[in-house]
């Protein structure tokens, strides 16, 4: 007779439910909302952030024994925990009023989230572990990648641009100070609301169902790839290219640091430098 460890496929079931409720969100709701109320710029996205950081905070507390099979540790969980509230502060800086704006109450419960994880894992016991220096190598690989992934496309579409418009150059300082916004807005923006979905959690779940990490390296750039169909018709490039790359390389950093802080600086980078290309553009009509 097989005994079943009915605590443990109990614990399973919860985590894939919260797992397809993410996916949920990130597909058929934010594709959804792309494509049937492309004038509502706010609601939707203001759903989708604040359930997305609701279920991620929630896993977290509930894998809070076995983080690192979830490719989890300390330096992600503060990247977490600060960066998607610091993401109201940012818009509020900008002057961008949307419901996630800070003081705004839907913003504040980014923060009420944020609190309620650090303190319900402090009573439950849990202890972050100390930081080994791989991962800060690690770290600071995954932003090297970013950034040079964003330099060479921004490269080119300068140089194509300034053969045809020859536009006057932007100021070095104007780049800094809209990249480094750009990219601690995008930490909380894109890389706390994808890589834990993405790169931690689907990851460690397939691995404990015994998939073969190969496969869930393909797996998971798949899924991410189908999460970006928005672009499809207009950013085909984007779509077929850079998107399916990008999960295969996010996912390669996840796979052999075995943490998702890596991928997820490499995320902010790349995706700051599309407020370059903004800036360039936005730059030659002034």
């Amino acid at each position: 007779m097989v005994e079943y460890n009915w605590e443990n496929i109990f614990h399973r079931r919860i985590g894939w439910l919260a797992i397809a409720m993410l996916l949920f969100l990130r597909i058929p709701f934010t594709i959804a909302i792309t494509y049937m109320f492309p004038s509502d710029r706010y609601t939707g996205p203001a759903i989708y952030h604040v359930g997305t950081y609701l279920l991620t905070a929630f896993l977290i507390w509930w894998e809070r024994n076995d983080l690192a099979i979830v490719h989890l540790e300390t330096l992600t969980l503060v990247i977490i925990v600060l960066l998607k509230p610091i993401q109201t502060l940012v818009l509020k800086s900008l002057r961008i009023e949307t419901p996630l704006t800070f003081p705004h109450p839907v913003g504040l419960l980014l923060w009420v989230i944020a609190i309620g994880l650090v303190i319900t894992l402090w009573i439950s016991g849990y202890r972050p572990p100390k930081v080994e220096m791989k991962t800060w190598n690690w770290l600071a690989f995954g932003l090297f990648i970013g950034i040079g992934l964003s330099a060479l496309e921004n490269y080119n579409v300068f140089q194509a641009d300034a053969m045809v418009n020859s536009p006057s150059p932007v100021s070095l300082s104007s780049i800094a100070a809209s990249t480094g916004t750009a990219f601690l807005y995008q930490l909380g923006f894109a890389s706390v609301s994808e890589e834990p979905l993405f790169r931690g959690f689907l990851w460690g779940y397939l691995r404990r169902s015994g998939w073969k990490e190969g496969w869930i390296w393909l797996a998971q750039a798949a899924v991410f790839m189908s999460a970006h169909l928005y672009f499809r018709d207009a950013l085909p490039f984007e779509f077929w290219v850079v998107v399916p790359l990008a999960g295969l390389i996010l996912g390669f950093l996840a796979w052999r640091s075995r943490s998702i802080a890596p991928g997820m600086m490499a995320h902010a980078a790349y995706n700051a430098g599309a407020y370059l290309i903004l800036l360039r553009f936005l730059d030659s009509f002034q």
